[in-house]
């Protein structure tokens, strides 16, 4: 018992369940995530991620990352970029060119 306690240490204490807005869950450990100006509520970091998070423009996949952006398109990694027609973007810069901008 005393391993459960410790689980929920530093959670906030429970209140009324909100339904989540992707999946209908009942949860009374929702959260909210104000985005441009408007206040979402998700019962998981997966359904939030599934709602709002961008997705790549050449494989469709949800940019959980970094990811980059040219041209008002996301993009996972530079070879979907490239994929996509996008060439001047870089997943990895050499070590010795990224000293030299500093």
């Amino acid at each position: 018992m005393q391993a459960v306690k410790d689980m929920n240490a530093g959670l906030p204490e429970s209140k009324s369940p909100i339904t989540c807005e992707v999946c209908g869950n009942e949860y009374d450990k929702s959260f909210e995530i104000k985005m441009d100006g408007v206040t979402h509520v998700f019962d998981s970091f997966e359904c939030a991620i599934h709602a709002l998070a961008p997705k790549c423009a050449n494989c469709g996949i949800r940019i959980i990352g970094h990811g980059m952006e040219a041209n008002g398109q996301f993009f996972c990694c530079a070879h979907c970029a490239g994929e996509y027609g996008i060439h001047e973007v870089e997943d990895r810069v050499d070590n010795e060119v990224a000293g030299k901008r500093r």
